[in-house]
């Protein structure tokens, strides 16, 4: 569940405006056998998809556990890691991601039967008193509302101002939660849409039950619902947690912090097959009500509705309809799918160790349907000469985008967006990490002449104007530390995206949300750019003289930065 990037919102207004060697698949091993008579709980045709993933290289390890009625089996596919590595096993841990948020629901639903909550709870109820919301609105928002995504908050809180882009959710602290929610005021919410996903929705409940029960909350989730279900060797912690893999390269692992109700834990196919078996049948559980009262419908959601961290979906059974409960995740690195449906007493657990979607595969399986086709998959990292690709590209729009170098790969900067680092994923192909935004390079014989950029559902083409990317010279113009301490603060640039500004011995460090930081050094007088070229800060002052506010320069596109109360003077 890997969040995008900040400068997709503005990419996404900028368009709509101009518009190999293949590696073995190791055998899979089970732990239960068919009949002959009867139909094999992992048919021929879901396991040719599997090892063919494996093979090439879209998977890398899957663990697959069935229970169909009294029958149960266990299979594990492909490789931990490399290709001369075993399986997985059934101590292999993976990263669950966004089904963390089914265990959330069920604290959620026996809090509510205990009463030590209730659903309709609002927000302000279980913060201080006087806690000073910028948004009225959103202090009114119900527990429930946080759970089944009807709060409307964003996908990613706006202060999210990572140290490290490739764990960017670790060092996010309580003190940055509440003070999001201090500080997004009414004109966020009315300027942004919403969000399909938001990992703050969960997360801000996982912090408002900890505090219900006093206690931080893998505490209490291990004590009160973990623990009752017999899954000893689930958690937030990275025990036996294999590595992760994003198109064939190995991913760091992801930490989620005071969000990690969202997407923190990780969990082994035992742990999980034993969950499913008792939401199939229930019996006497400690938690019956809970996992009785988690799978109920409430808020829709497209074909499906939420339940409390689950989704519903009625599909025909016989000359009626029934629920088919399920929930599936994709993370930076990870892919998990679990459903289940009651009327036939059949659940599926499918875990994977690369990001590539499982839940195609698990929802044909639980409607007795043909399986989907294996993934695209990828050959030997892919290593080229970069440099090949650079430079200035004209829409037909009439509108430039600029390629560069990046760090092992290159970025894109369009008009009004920030860089976008994009990786190579084939010849000629570069993708950001969440693969939302593309770039096809078109060749004439060896010479790169044009590309379209492909963002969702938009395809655009540009002609190559020249192989350097443009760029000033500006010479640094010393400044003072007090001068540039005037700087240093958080700012608004746009709905739910803010910038932060720190203060680096003699330059500027900005980040914007889930961004990288930028060095930027003054050329003249309340005017900063970086090195490259991509950015520009220029500063507006008030009749007294002091700072009132900002102008951003991305690309030619100018952008109004305006300062939060209270602004921060931290330091990088």
């Amino acid at each position: 569940m890997r969040a995008l990037p900040t400068s997709l919102p503005f990419l996404a207004f900028f368009l709509a405006t101009v518009c190999a060697s293949f590696a073995a698949a190791a055998p899979a091993r089970k732990s239960a056998a068919s009949s002959p008579a009867e139909q094999p709980l992992l048919p021929t045709p879901f396991r040719d998809v599997i090892d063919r993933g494996v093979a090439n290289g879209g998977f890398r390890g899957v663990a697959i556990g069935i229970i169909d009625g009294k029958r149960h089996g266990t299979f594990y596919f492909g490789h931990r890691d490399g290709p001369a590595s075993p399986p997985p096993d059934g101590d292999s841990r993976f990263e669950i991601g966004a089904v963390t948020e089914v265990f959330v629901g069920l604290l959620l639903a026996q809090a509510a039967i205990d009463g030590t909550v209730r659903l309709q709870d609002r927000i302000s109820a279980r913060l201080a008193p006087g806690f000073p919301f910028a948004d009225p609105a959103l202090a009114q928002a119900t527990l429930e509302e946080l759970q089944t995504q009807k709060a409307g908050l964003p996908a990613r809180p706006a202060n999210l101002f990572p140290a490290t882009v490739d764990d960017p959710y670790s060092d996010y602290a309580t003190e940055d939660l509440l003070a999001f929610l201090a500080l997004r005021s009414k004109a966020d919410v009315t300027s942004a849409s919403p969000p399909a996903y938001s990992i703050l929705s969960v997360g801000l409940l996982g912090n408002l039950l900890s505090r219900a029960y006093a206690a931080p909350l893998p505490e209490v989730l291990t004590a009160r619902m973990l623990a009752p279900l017999g899954m000893a060797h689930t958690g937030f912690d990275d025990a036996q947690l294999l590595p992760g893999h994003v198109r064939g390269d190995v991913a760091p692992h992801w930490h989620y912090g005071v969000l990690g109700a969202a997407a923190g834990l990780r969990s082994t196919l035992p742990d999980l097959m034993e969950f499913m078996q008792r939401n199939l049948t229930p019996g006497d559980s400690p938690l019956r009500a809970a996992l009785l009262l988690a799978r109920q419908a409430r808020a829709p959601n497209d074909a499906d509705h939420f339940g409390l961290g689950w989704k519903v979906r009625e599909v025909a059974s016989t000359d009626a309809t029934w629920p088919l409960i399920w929930r599936a995740s994709e993370t930076a690195g990870f892919a998990t799918f679990v459903g289940f449906r009651t009327d036939k007493q059949r659940a599926i657990v499918l875990l994977g160790n690369a990001t590539e979607d499982l839940a195609d595969l698990g929802m044909a399986w639980l409607s007795e349907m043909p399986p989907p086709a294996s993934p695209h998959g990828y050959t030997a990292p892919i290593r080229p000469d970069l440099a090949s690709y650079t430079g200035l590209y004209k829409l037909n729009s009439g509108a430039e985008l600029v390629v560069r170098k990046g760090d092992g790969g290159l970025s894109v900067q369009v008009p009004g967006g920030w860089p976008q680092a994009l990786r190579a994923v084939d010849k000629d192909v570069f993708a950001s990490d969440g693969a939302a935004l593309a770039l096809t390079f078109i060749r004439n014989v060896d010479a790169i002449t044009g590309l379209v950029l492909r963002f969702g559902d938009e395809n655009v083409s540009a002609q190559r104007l020249s192989e350097r990317a443009p760029q000033l010279s500006r010479a640094r113009m010393p400044i003072s530390r007090g001068s540039l301490a005037q700087f240093a603060g958080d700012y608004r640039i746009g709905a739910d995206n803010w910038l932060r500004i720190l203060v680096n011995a003699d330059d500027l460090i900005v980040q914007p949300t889930l961004g990288e930081r930028v060095a930027l050094f003054s050329f003249a007088k309340d005017r900063f750019a970086d090195a490259r070229g991509e950015i520009e800060l220029a500063a507006h002052r008030d009749a007294k003289g002091d700072i009132d506010r900002l102008t951003i320069d991305l690309a030619g596109v100018q952008h109004d930065v305006l300062p939060l109360r209270p602004k921060t003077s931290a330091t990088p």
